[in-house]
Protein backbone atom coordinates (compact mmCIF):
# COMPACT_ATOMS: atom_id res chain seq x y z
CA UNK A 1 0.00 0.00 0.00
CA UNK A 2 2.80 2.47 1.05
CA UNK A 3 4.73 1.61 -2.14
CA UNK A 4 1.59 2.60 -4.44
CA UNK A 5 1.21 5.37 -3.00
CA UNK A 6 4.62 6.83 -3.43
CA UNK A 7 4.56 5.84 -6.51
CA UNK A 8 1.91 8.12 -7.49
CA UNK A 9 3.92 10.83 -6.43
CA UNK A 10 6.41 9.86 -8.36
CA UNK A 11 4.64 10.04 -11.10
CA UNK A 12 3.23 13.97 -10.17
CA UNK A 13 6.27 15.35 -9.68
CA UNK A 14 7.00 18.95 -11.33
CA UNK A 15 3.10 19.17 -11.02
CA UNK A 16 3.27 21.66 -7.91
CA UNK A 17 6.23 23.48 -9.47
CA UNK A 18 3.79 23.73 -12.82
CA UNK A 19 1.06 24.96 -10.91
CA UNK A 20 3.10 27.93 -8.58
CA UNK A 21 4.61 29.25 -12.20
CA UNK A 22 1.23 29.39 -13.88
CA UNK A 23 -0.45 31.37 -10.66
CA UNK A 24 2.67 33.45 -9.92
CA UNK A 25 2.18 34.66 -13.63
CA UNK A 26 -1.74 35.51 -13.36
CA UNK A 27 -0.59 37.58 -10.37
CA UNK A 28 2.08 39.52 -12.31
CA UNK A 29 -0.54 39.79 -15.10
CA UNK A 30 -3.24 41.39 -12.88
CA UNK A 31 -0.29 43.74 -11.31
CA UNK A 32 0.60 45.01 -14.61
CA UNK A 33 -2.64 45.83 -16.04
CA UNK A 34 -3.46 47.63 -12.62
CA UNK A 35 -0.62 49.64 -13.04
CA UNK A 36 -1.56 50.28 -16.77
CA UNK A 37 -4.75 51.67 -15.42
CA UNK A 38 -2.95 53.92 -12.62
CA UNK A 39 -0.70 54.97 -15.21
CA UNK A 40 -3.77 56.04 -17.91
CA UNK A 41 -5.64 58.11 -14.74
CA UNK A 42 -2.44 59.67 -13.94
CA UNK A 43 -2.09 61.31 -17.63
CA UNK A 44 -5.60 61.92 -17.69
CA UNK A 45 -5.50 63.86 -14.22
CA UNK A 46 -2.51 65.71 -15.46
CA UNK A 47 -4.38 66.86 -18.71
CA UNK A 48 -7.55 67.96 -16.84
CA UNK A 49 -5.11 70.59 -15.06
CA UNK A 50 -4.01 71.98 -18.26
CA UNK A 51 -7.44 71.63 -19.74
CA UNK A 52 -9.02 73.86 -16.89
CA UNK A 53 -6.40 76.76 -17.01
CA UNK A 54 -6.67 76.59 -20.92
CA UNK A 55 -10.54 76.83 -20.36
CA UNK A 56 -9.89 79.70 -17.55
CA UNK A 57 -7.67 81.32 -20.43
CA UNK A 58 -10.39 81.33 -23.11
CA UNK A 59 -13.32 82.92 -21.16
CA UNK A 60 -10.32 85.92 -19.54
CA UNK A 61 -10.19 86.49 -23.50
CA UNK A 62 -14.23 87.01 -24.00
CA UNK A 63 -14.57 88.73 -20.26
CA UNK A 64 -11.82 91.41 -21.35
CA UNK A 65 -13.16 92.09 -24.98
CA UNK A 66 -16.74 92.35 -23.84
CA UNK A 67 -15.17 94.84 -20.78
CA UNK A 68 -13.13 96.49 -23.61
CA UNK A 69 -15.96 97.03 -26.05
CA UNK A 70 -18.44 98.18 -22.93
CA UNK A 71 -15.76 101.05 -22.34
CA UNK A 72 -16.41 102.09 -25.93
CA UNK A 73 -19.88 102.91 -24.72
CA UNK A 74 -21.49 101.01 -28.03
CA UNK A 75 -20.80 98.14 -29.14
CA UNK A 76 -21.42 99.31 -32.74
CA UNK A 77 -18.36 101.84 -32.75
CA UNK A 78 -16.16 99.36 -32.30
CA UNK A 79 -15.34 98.32 -35.84
CA UNK A 80 -12.97 95.68 -37.03
CA UNK A 81 -13.29 96.63 -40.47
CA UNK A 82 -9.21 97.90 -40.34
CA UNK A 83 -6.60 96.34 -38.64
CA UNK A 84 -6.25 96.54 -35.73
CA UNK A 85 -9.90 96.37 -34.60
CA UNK A 86 -9.54 99.19 -31.52
CA UNK A 87 -11.54 96.65 -29.40
CA UNK A 88 -9.77 93.75 -30.51
CA UNK A 89 -7.57 92.26 -27.70
CA UNK A 90 -3.72 90.68 -28.89
CA UNK A 91 -2.30 87.61 -27.82
CA UNK A 92 -1.73 87.67 -24.07
CA UNK A 93 0.35 85.45 -21.57
CA UNK A 94 -0.93 85.14 -18.55
CA UNK A 95 0.74 84.05 -15.38
CA UNK A 96 0.02 80.29 -15.59
CA UNK A 97 1.53 80.00 -18.69
CA UNK A 98 -1.05 79.88 -20.48
CA UNK A 99 -2.07 82.51 -23.31
CA UNK A 100 -5.16 84.34 -25.11
CA UNK A 101 -5.99 85.20 -28.66
CA UNK A 102 -9.00 86.83 -29.18
CA UNK A 103 -10.71 87.73 -32.55
CA UNK A 104 -13.49 90.16 -32.97
CA UNK A 105 -15.61 90.22 -36.65
CA UNK A 106 -18.39 92.60 -37.31
CA UNK A 107 -21.41 91.07 -39.34
CA UNK A 108 -20.83 88.95 -42.77
CA UNK A 109 -17.04 88.73 -42.28
CA UNK A 110 -15.61 85.87 -41.86
CA UNK A 111 -17.36 83.60 -40.03
CA UNK A 112 -20.14 85.97 -38.33
CA UNK A 113 -23.27 85.82 -39.51
CA UNK A 114 -25.18 89.23 -40.76
CA UNK A 115 -27.84 89.28 -38.70
CA UNK A 116 -25.46 89.34 -35.52
CA UNK A 117 -24.24 93.18 -34.14
CA UNK A 118 -20.28 91.52 -33.26
CA UNK A 119 -18.74 87.90 -32.86
CA UNK A 120 -16.27 87.00 -30.67
CA UNK A 121 -13.65 84.27 -30.73
CA UNK A 122 -11.13 83.28 -28.06
CA UNK A 123 -8.89 80.83 -28.15
CA UNK A 124 -6.65 79.49 -24.77
CA UNK A 125 -3.33 77.61 -25.35
CA UNK A 126 -1.36 76.07 -22.72
CA UNK A 127 1.73 73.55 -24.56
CA UNK A 128 -0.53 71.29 -26.72
CA UNK A 129 -3.98 72.25 -25.17
CA UNK A 130 -6.19 74.22 -27.15
CA UNK A 131 -9.99 75.34 -26.37
CA UNK A 132 -12.09 78.33 -27.72
CA UNK A 133 -15.31 80.02 -26.57
CA UNK A 134 -17.21 82.00 -29.23
CA UNK A 135 -20.01 84.86 -28.38
CA UNK A 136 -21.96 86.37 -30.43
CA UNK A 137 -24.40 89.79 -29.72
Amino acid sequence: MFHVIKLKLKNQSGVSLYLSVLVLAAVLAIGFGIASLLLGQLKTSRDIQKLMSVIYASDAGVERTLYKIRQNGDFTTCSTLGPPAECEIPTTLLQNQASYKVIVLDPGVGWCDLSKIKCIRSIGTLEDTNRAFEVTF
